[in-house]
């Protein structure tokens, strides 16, 4: 896949939450921005195989940490 560099602002509360987030599933800011995007655009099929199983692996860490802290 081609990439391009993407320079962004965010307000810092969502920066703190994405970076827990990363911290809690140990996946980069790039995967979770583009799996948030590609979702929300709803073209999720158009990303590789490799990266959707990195966000299935995210949202299975983050259910583990939830269920942990409990």
């Amino acid at each position: 896949m081609n990439t391009v560099q993407l320079g962004i602002r965010i307000p810092s509360n969502l920066n703190e939450r994405l970076t827990a987030f990363m911290e809690q599933t140990g996946i980069s800011k790039t995967e979770v921005v583009v799996s948030a995007l590609a979702s929300y655009l709803g073209c999720t099929e158009e990303i590789s195989l490799t990266e959707r199983m990195a966000s299935i692996e995210a949202k299975m860490a983050q259910l583990e940490a939830m269920l942990n802290s409990k």
